[in-house]
């Protein structure tokens, strides 16, 4: 029943406070109402026909409640007190009853909802339609376009072909006719309706949640930058949906502006970008709005890690380096600039007379002067650099983080691979390698006869004389060092997909073996071939009696024809040929025309 169909409950008072002359047929007859109903609570006559009570065991004393416990002596209060539990229990029962439909509800669709996998997108007679992991049906084919799923959402077109939304289950959320135009941005949608101002845009979250209201006359998306129009100004909008930078239009400008952001390494890193409108040209703070640099009928290009140049008369290049709402390096005085890495805070610079300079971004000077290219390390968050002390005559490494030096050590071995991950590998007079952390301490006191570096994860694979290991990042070994090759499944695999069972494949004996995370062996399988994708839990692998394709979270085997076929992974499906198979190893459906 519906809670609008649920009618309020009205007492009504008698006008005058006259005491009521009891009436006990009417209270028996009440009472026994109240009696049935708790019956009816308690249990049903077929269900007390299946417990068997044990006569041995001493039962417990019931306490049933009576209106002497009330200690009433209105008796029309006392039928008031009566009557309202009857209603009191009325209610239990129809939002019991509620519930019970709403949890079937509920529970029809728990194959659906109880994973975070997305539905899977099928194509029949040029119809969009999606399945489920299981293969089951969600929505049968019939929209005339449909995305993949984004965060438990996607954007449909009717046969009308008008935009609207569906979730997980196939309801569609979003009807029809409520937006006009539709379209993704990353996760979130712009959209566009019609308000009493006329056609009007704005941006809903992921979770189809206004991040702005419907007010633009336009809204456009690029590299995680909004930009708009609005009446007679352009300007920008944050990924959190808030407007940042506004510039006020003249009737002689045009209702134009475009913004190019600068790439990062590191997605944590503050993002700027060059704005145009109009043919002027300046640097805007990608998060906040705020504007760092002069306007310029100039072009301003931008580079890596929020390096820019201005082209001015003549070809002349001003570079400029931007950090944390300043311009900190302007120059014309050089052919290239560029950081690596942000967290370094060293800029590298090639000057007009084509020698380098290694700049801190700190005091804006050089670390030394004269070095060269060959001299300079650097890595993803220290950069190390060579020099020579003429007193001690010995050669020194110097370490480098935010721009400053912060270690510097004797140099008794060569730099084979500046810092990646927190480690660097160095070479020795006799050939073999060791681990430098970031403090320049050995990480253990092996060497090595080749070394790999370190993935995000903190694993890397390296070779003693015995053999190839795995080994952490503290130093310690997760895998002896006895093996004749090993395989690990890429970090990205890794850090997104924590639940694989699958970490390593140690080769012996010319087969294969797969490990898990603690360095442990997960099975007894050995494999003649295996190679792991680089974005998805699967592996393509081979035994002596079959080609597969491996799942590495479930461990399910999906026979192939032969190694050479290929596949299509997704993060709750795959596809091989024309057939559709989840990660369970089930063939949940089969495309007839390759769609």
């Amino acid at each position: 029943m519906k809670d609008e169909e649920i009618e309020t409950l009205d007492f009504e008072e008698s006008p005058t406070e006259e005491i009521e002359m009891l009436d006990f047929e009417a209270d028996k007859k009440v009472s026994e109402q109240i009696d049935e109903m708790l019956q009816f609570i308690d249990v049903s006559s077929n269900e007390k026909k299946n417990i068997e009570l044990d006569a041995d065991k001493e039962k417990l004393d019931e306490y049933k409640p009576s209106l002497k416990d009330f200690n009433i002596k209105s008796a029309k209060t006392r039928k008031i007190v009566k009557k309202s539990m009857l209603y009191v229990i009325i209610l239990m029962l129809i939002g019991f009853e509620f519930f019970v439909n709403k949890a079937g509800e509920t529970l029809n669709n728990i194959k659906v909802y109880a994973s975070n996998n997305e539905p899977i997108r099928i194509v029949q007679n040029e119809k969009y339609g999606y399945i489920d992991s299981y293969g089951n049906k969600i929505v049968n084919p019939k929209y005339i376009y449909g995305e993949k799923f984004n965060s438990g959402y996607a954007i449909v077109k009717n046969t009308s072909n008008m935009p609207l939304i569906i979730d997980k289950g196939g309801k569609e959320v979003v009807k029809s006719g409520t937006y006009f135009s539709i379209y993704r941005a990353k996760d979130d949608i712009i959209a566009s309706k019609v308000t009493k101002k006329g056609l009007k845009y704005g941006i809903l979250s992921s979770y189809l949640k206004n991040k702005t209201d419907f007010i633009y006359d336009s809204i456009s998306y690029k590299d995680y930058v909004y930009t708009y129009v609005y009446g007679n100004s352009v300007g920008l909008i944050n990924e959190e949906g808030k407007q940042i930078y506004e510039y006020k239009l003249t009737d002689k400008d045009d209702k134009k502006i475009d913004v190019l952001p600068c790439p990062v390494t590191n997605e944590n890193y503050e993002r700027y970008g060059v704005v145009t409108i109009n043919d002027t040209s300046l640097i805007v703070n990608l998060k906040d709005g705020k504007v760092v640099s002069s306007p310029t009928l100039n072009k301003i290009t931008p580079e890596l890690n929020n390096v820019f140049y201005e082209t001015r008369d003549g070809g002349i290049k001003k570079y400029i380096y931007v950090q944390n709402n300043k311009v900190l390096l302007e120059s014309e005085n050089y052919n290239s600039l560029s950081i690596d890495h942000v967290e370094t805070g060293v800029l590298k610079a090639i000057n007009t007379s084509y020698n380098y300079e290694f700049i801190s971004t700190k005091s804006l000077e050089q670390f030394e002067k004269g070095l060269s290219a060959d001299d300079v390390y650097y890595g993803d968050s220290v950069v190390m650099y060579k020099s020579h002390d003429y007193k001690k005559r010995t050669d020194l490494i110097s370490f480098v983080k935010n721009g400053e030096v912060y270690k510097t050590n004797s140099l008794n071995y060569e730099i084979y691979k500046p810092y990646k991950n927190g480690i660097a590998i160095v070479k020795f007079n006799d050939g073999t390698y060791g681990y430098i952390n970031e403090d320049g301490d050995f990480i253990n006191d092996e060497r090595y006869i080749e070394a790999y570096e370190f993935d995000s994860y903190g694993d890397a694979i390296a070779k003693t004389s015995s053999g190839y290991g795995i080994l952490k990042r503290n130093g310690k070994v997760l895998i002896d060092f006895n093996n004749d090759e090993i395989k690990m499944i890429p970090d990205y695999v890794k850090m997104k997909y924590v639940k694989t069972k699958v970490y390593y494949a140690v080769k012996n004996a010319g087969l294969y073996t797969l490990y898990n995370k603690n360095g442990k062996k997960v099975d007894k399988t050995l494999y003649e071939s295996i190679e792991f994708d680089d974005k998805y839990p699967v592996a393509k692998a081979s035994t002596e009696a079959n080609d597969l394709i491996l799942t590495l979270i479930d461990m399910k085997e999906i026979n192939i024809t032969s190694a050479n076929i290929k596949y299509e992974a997704h993060d709750n499906y795959l596809i091989i040929k024309n057939e559709y198979y989840n990660y369970d190893g089930k063939l949940i459906y089969v495309d007839n025309k390759e769609s």
